[in-house]
């Protein structure tokens, strides 16, 4: 239960870093999109995508311990 919480937490992190990063560029325009911009970018995005594509094997793995239990 605590990973799961806390592979949540450093999921949504990671989309408000992402989130935090495309606002300053593209919606108040502190920022210009160079390498120093588009570093925390990349890596917010991949991470995302390694976190969710790691989810769906978090969620089997919870099930099946489950039913270990049972």
């Amino acid at each position: 239960l605590l990973s799961n919480s806390l592979y949540y937490i450093t999921l949504f992190t990671f989309f408000l870093a992402l989130v935090h990063f495309l606002s300053e560029v593209f919606i108040y325009h502190t920022a210009a999109l160079t390498i120093g911009v588009m570093a925390p970018l990349m890596v917010a995005s991949f991470s995302i995508l390694g976190m969710l594509i790691g989810l769906q094997y978090l969620e089997v793995e919870a099930l099946s311990q489950n039913k270990k239990k049972n």
